[in-house]
């Protein structure tokens, strides 16, 4: 969470942030960066939400830190994208789009964590297409610094969240349904292992 409030007062800043490009970006790849990273924002609140419902009401504590671990990522992720529109002299119109950052109606819906993990999934595939999008963009553009940038810190990351989400939907729904809840437990506690309990980064 504080990162993602860092994010914001690198974006309120962003006008007298750092002008040391000397190649400015075109405006049609600006604005596409731009929807980027209020999708990189968005899924990351989307991520607490997540982290949120499985650490209180179903008490899974290690699928709650992961999506806390997503979040971060995600945050920081766009944290990083801001940073380089301003080193890039991005000509563009607004930062964050005239919509916001949206709170997926889908996740009221989410009961259980194969739907999470589901979910999850879904939002990063939305993520990953912008990115892809944004490269197509910087192609037709002939701009290779930033297809650089965008295969390099956002393309990659995205395919291996991918790659995990759809690891971990596996694991838990390929059982027989009376073993799923100690699947599940026995997942969670990897997960607990891996990430720590990072609970008290949402509720304190």
């Amino acid at each position: 969470m504080t990162q993602t409030i860092h994010v914001l007062a690198v974006i309120i800043s962003f006008v007298a942030f750092a002008q040391t490009s000397a190649i400015s970006l075109s405006a049609g790849i600006g604005q596409c960066l731009s929807d980027l990273a209020t999708e990189e924002l968005a899924v990351s609140y989307n991520y607490l939400q997540l982290s949120s419902k499985f650490g209180t009401t179903n008490a899974y504590p290690g699928f709650s830190s992961l999506f806390t671990k997503l979040s971060d990522d995600d945050s920081s992720k766009a944290h990083d994208l801001v940073k380089f529109l301003a080193l890039r002299k991005a000509p563009i119109v607004r930062l964050i789009k005239k919509d916001g950052i949206e709170i997926h109606r889908e996740l009221a819906g989410v009961l259980d964590i194969y739907q999470g993990l589901t979910e999850a999934r879904r939002q990063n595939k939305a993520v990953w297409d912008e990115v892809v999008r944004c490269h197509g963009e910087a192609d037709n553009a002939k701009d290779a610094n930033v297809q650089d940038y965008l295969e390099s810190h956002l393309l990659d990351h995205h395919i291996e969240i991918d790659k995990l989400l759809a690891d971990l939907e596996h694991r838990v729904n390929s059982v027989q349904a009376s073993e799923k809840k100690l699947t599940t437990f026995m997942v969670d506690e990897e997960l607990l292992e891996t990430y720590g309990d990072r609970r008290k980064d949402i509720f304190s």
